[in-house]
């Protein structure tokens, strides 16, 4: 039996998985608060369940993993492979970024998990790609070899801002100017909140508020905005399917991402997308993430190649 671990910023889901992937009757979740490390949590979760016999564990962490080690990005939890594994008695331990775990269920995801964004053919044994817009931003390439999956490790989100974007935000906001030297830094919550203030000339906006009320009486120019960053999110992910060959098709996660393309604005991004191009011809499907189980579904498919 596998341990399988999704660590998020706030809240910590564990659950067992065998060879069919997750069983979801071993669900558990917690809140990070509620504990000094992610050993106590671990700890907590087999005695919550029972120890099981346990033979490989992978957790996804919520920032930065370096080789053997992992630590989340905003609290003063560390991972290392090894500690884990002789502690708990486990044989293999890996750590993954959770961006990288939803690139491992990505092609594994029931469709009910997916909301599809463009709906188009998507060829199989093609390279796709996961695009997280959430907090911070960073993609996941999906490189399948058979029953195999490998996702690289990359860092999209501190590269320059493409001159498509910007060229954009220039000709339809002009008062923005050229604040936003990453992609990163526009394509991120607080990227998002920072154009709508720019926009709007109102710094308290609040972007989940004006997201709510996008379309209704009073909101024009707020809901002007959010057409916008749609359409900056297409333009984006024309670059990113071209650069990565993502003609397997794009899978959409993250906070940022999940508001913007749930909502009616998401037809400006699909617009973009549906323009032709000269580089592939066929336009990749595009699909939104809904499943917050997904990350898990990528741990069982690591662990199970282990």
């Amino acid at each position: 039996m596998n341990l399988i671990a999704d660590i998020g910023g706030t809240n910590a889901r564990l659950a067992l998985a065998g060879a069919e992937g997750p069983d979801l009757s071993t669900l558990r979740s917690y809140r990070n608060a509620d504990f000094a490390s992610f050993d106590a949590v671990l700890t907590r979760y087999l005695a919550d369940l029972g120890p099981p016999f346990l033979t490989a564990m992978v957790v996804a962490v919520a920032g930065p993993v370096r080789g053997t080690r992992a630590r989340l990005t905003n609290r003063d939890w560390h991972f290392h492979d090894a500690t884990l594994a002789e502690r708990f008695g486990i044989e293999k331990v890996r750590l993954i970024n959770d961006l990288t775990a939803l690139g491992h269920a990505a092609t594994r995801l029931d469709p009910s998990a997916l909301t599809p964004l463009v709906t188009a053919e998507a060829p199989p044994d093609q390279q796709a790609l996961v695009v997280g817009i959430g907090t911070g931003f960073n993609v996941s390439p999906v490189i399948p070899d058979g029953p195999r999956i490998t996702c690289p490790s990359v860092e999209a989100g501190h590269v320059s801002l493409p001159g498509s974007v910007l060229r954009q935000i220039t000709a339809h906001a002009p008062q923005v100017g050229d604040p936003y030297p990453t992609v990163e830094d526009l394509f991120s919550g607080r990227g998002f909140q920072d154009l709508l203030a720019r926009v709007t000339g109102d710094s308290t906006a609040d972007a989940a508020d004006l997201l709510a009320r996008y379309g209704t009486p009073g909101t024009e120019t707020a809901s002007a905005a959010i057409d916008l960053y749609a359409q900056l999110i297409g333009l984006l992910l024309r670059d990113l399917t071209l650069a990565h060959l993502a003609t397997g098709g794009l899978y959409l996660a993250g906070g940022v991402a999940r508001g913007i393309l749930s909502s009616p604005a998401a037809q400006h991004c699909e617009a973009i997308l549906r323009q032709p191009s000269r580089f592939y011809d066929r336009q990749p499907p595009a699909w939104i993430i809904t499943d917050d189980a997904a990350a898990l579904i990528g741990c069982a498919g690591v662990a199970a190649q282990l």
